[in-house]
């Protein structure tokens, strides 16, 4: 080591040492200390969406340890909001109109001396809560309600739907609770009876007790559907071209394409099976046409008759490797919801042309996304969410069905890491259909 790095490092520890008794001196905490500390000094405020920001100066107390702020919520609960005597300014939230209010902004030392507080009013911006109940939806669906909402502030808000309805004679009442700070929300309330007409009142709290008013999103009619027979459907011979597509071949790797109609999913333990789902990140060469495997893969399924589709509810591969190996005991997460083989991202079409699909064109339905799990669920509740398969309406934004279609095609966008162009997508095990008859 040479003299200059010698000298630094001797300089380094120097100045450490100098620096923590300089400190220690300034946190040092008499415990005979009762003087507060002085008053801090405000510069401005800046109105915030339920609270403001407030910068200050602070007073020149050397144990000065914080600057905080007061007020009574909503709820009857004090809020204190506090920062550390080194941020630049202190933020406060819980207001839940528009109007004149005042704060107590004061600080604290090391000692927990409180000094004089300063009077603070503003006039707050329009807070979250009631900025989301403006956006909240409700809207009947298939033997459903969907409640969307919108929460630009990503704030912590709960939404609270209350619906009675008739189950068989019978007068219910029932309450859904939800609390989110994502930017965008969708929610479904099933299992309720398309025969019948639910009524639903809507409102939004915050964490600090500012509620909305009650809506009245009035009598709401269900739509219904059942599910489509899978044996009256059939599919087309790999290559079989319609609308500029060709049909893929899901035989890969020991799956069969047919298994995506045959009722059965991916997921039989302890030993698993090989014969329930389609696999198509193999390429397949057909004589002057090409690969058919190609990303993205083509799926047609032929209805057997006309019908207007609703809703889809698919079904993923679960683990080639382990169910052959014969050593699965059911805990297993295999593939499910994670990057590499299962179709994360879809498209849906229907045709729009004559029975024979000799005439016509594709047109798109909607495409579908779905989610990963949340990293606080665990593996027994993936895998039975798996299980339950994933949902989509056809038209999520407004529900309803497609017009009078003979013909189905499904095609895959992106796996589980949601990159279009970075991932090959393996196949699926399972396709199911809902909607109607179409009237003749």
């Amino acid at each position: 080591m040479n003299n200059i790095i010698k000298t630094a490092i001797f300089l380094l520890l120097v100045f450490a040492g100098f620096y923590s008794c300089k400190e220690g001196d300034r946190f040092e905490i008499s415990s005979d200390d009762k003087t507060p500390p002085g008053v801090p000094v405000l510069d401005s405020v800046q109105p915030l969406p339920g609270g403001a920001r407030l910068f200050y100066q602070l007073p020149a107390d050397r144990d000065l340890a914080s600057i905080e702020a007061s007020f009574t919520a909503t709820n009857g609960k004090l809020i204190k909001s506090a920062v550390s005597f080194l941020a630049p300014h202190l933020d406060v939230f819980g207001f839940g109109d528009t109007l004149s209010h005042t704060i107590q902004l004061y600080a604290l030392d090391m000692a927990g001396n409180k000094s004089k507080s300063v009077d603070v009013t503003f006039f707050p911006l329009e807070p979250a809560y009631s900025k989301v109940v403006k956006t909240l939806t409700v809207k009947p669906a298939f033997s459903a309600l969907v409640v969307d909402w919108k929460n630009d502030l990503q704030q912590n808000i709960t939404v609270f739907v209350d619906f009675t309805y008739s189950d068989n004679g019978t007068k219910r009442s029932l309450s859904q609770v939800y609390s989110s700070i994502k930017l965008t929300e969708r929610y479904f309330i099933d299992g309720l009876n398309p025969q019948e007409t639910v009524n639903v009142k809507v409102s939004v709290e915050d964490l600090y007790g500012n509620k909305s008013e009650v809506i009245d999103m009035g009598e709401l009619h269900m739509l219904s559907d059942e599910q489509l027979d899978k044996r009256k459907m059939t599919l087309p011979d790999p290559g079989f071209l319609m609308g500029g597509k060709y049909m893929s071949y899901g035989d890969c790797y020991g799956g069969k394409t047919k298994a995506i109609l045959d009722g059965y999913i991916d997921y039989i333990p302890p030993l698993g099976t090989r014969d329930n789902f389609a696999v198509y990140n193999l390429p397949y060469i057909l004589p002057g046409i090409g690969n058919i495997n190609a990303q993205p893969w083509q799926i047609f399924i032929d209805l057997g008759d006309k019908y207007e589709l609703s809703r889809i509810r698919t079904h993923q591969m679960w683990d080639l490797a382990t169910a052959m190996s014969g050593t699965v005991t059911g805990t297993e997460r295999g593939y499910f919801y994670l990057p590499g083989h299962n179709v994360a991202t879809y498209n849906m079409y229907y045709w729009d042309g004559n029975d024979d699909a000799t005439v016509g064109e594709w047109k798109l339905i909607t495409q579908v996304r779905i989610p990963q799990p949340p990293i606080e669920m665990g593996t027994p509740d993936i895998i039975r969410q798996a299980i339950a398969g994933d949902e989509a309406l056809m038209y999520p934004n407004n529900p309803t069905y497609t017009p009078p279609t003979r013909w189905f095609r499904y095609e895959p966008v992106t796996g589980f890491n949601y990159n279009p162009m970075g991932e090959s997508v393996g196949g699926i095990a399972e396709i199911t259909l809902y909607g109607r008859k179409a009237s003749k």
